[in-house]
């Protein structure tokens, strides 16, 4: 796992929109260190953070406060996420008020989730994967989304560095939650047939034969240039149906149904039980 970093030479310092070094992360010791200082995870244009000026980015952090629940057995702590995030890269990081009390709520776990992700070039592509982190697992900040977001540094010790097999953005396509449908670029003449083939194969898979499948696959269609006949569509679409229909009699099958639903937490035992 290796990502990348941008800091500041303050810490503590909301006022500061400067972050001119870039720090290459590869261990925890590389990001306890920029983590002492105030820090961000994207660059920006004459290292001026700003909606404006964003870059790029591949990696990006939510914040976690607990501030979900006041009750302590539904807080989220660091050793969880190893569970909701399974086979994922991430770094949970303590955050400089962890276990301390916080805006007018109690102590409680306060951290940071780096997750590393294939690099993005365009802010809204960046908010958009917050917002799916988000909607999988709403217990995050919901004001981490900003792409232009900085975090503040602090001396840390703790840091769990887990390394997975898939990253973030890999991670919520198979959940369902980052929408492979929102390609915009034309399928050329040569790679029609095999694109859209490949593409209702996972249409099928997530949403099965449904209209709103169908809706989203010719939907898609409309990138091919020249565009594909409806005769060859509906054969590209009709072997995916039939597709679907073996998948269903493979053992360990999960219908569109029950794999697109978002996870519900049980309550966490107390440590002293």
């Amino acid at each position: 796992m290796k990502f990348t970093l941008y800091d500041a030479n303050c810490s503590g310092q909301a006022k500061n929109c400067k972050y001119p070094r870039k720090c290459l992360i590869s261990n925890a010791e590389d990001l306890a260190a920029v983590a002492a200082f105030d820090h961000v995870t994207a660059r920006f244009n004459k290292n001026y953070r700003s909606k404006a000026n964003f870059i790029e980015c591949d990696a990006d952090v939510l914040d976690c406060d607990n501030d979900h629940s006041d009750n302590s057995t539904e807080w989220i702590y660091p050793e969880m996420y190893e569970g909701l995030f399974k086979d994922v890269s991430y770094v949970v990081v303590p955050s400089r008020n962890d276990g301390k009390p916080k805006n007018n709520r109690s102590a409680r776990p306060r951290h940071h989730v780096y997750f590393p992700h294939k690099k993005i070039t365009s802010l809204k592509d960046c908010e958009d994967l917050k917002k799916a982190i988000y909607d999988f697992a709403p217990f995050f900040d919901d004001g981490a989304i900003d792409g232009a977001r900085f975090i503040f540094g602090c001396e840390t010790k703790g840091i769990i560095w887990h390394e997975g097999s898939k990253s973030i953005d890999e991670f919520l396509a198979e959940k369902g939650f980052a929408d492979f449908d929102k390609a915009t670029e034309n399928i050329q003449e040569g790679s029609r047939n095999k694109s859209m083939s490949l593409l209702a194969g996972k249409i099928i898979k997530r949403f099965g034969n449904t209209d709103e499948a169908l809706r989203i696959y010719l939907d898609k269609a409309t990138l091919c240039t020249p565009p594909l006949d409806d005769g060859e569509l509906m054969d590209i679409w009709n072997s995916a149906v039939k597709f679907g229909k073996q998948l269903e009699q493979q053992p360990g099958y999960i219908p569109p149904e029950e794999y697109n639903k978002k996870p519900e937490w049980e309550t966490p035992i107390p440590f002293d039980e």
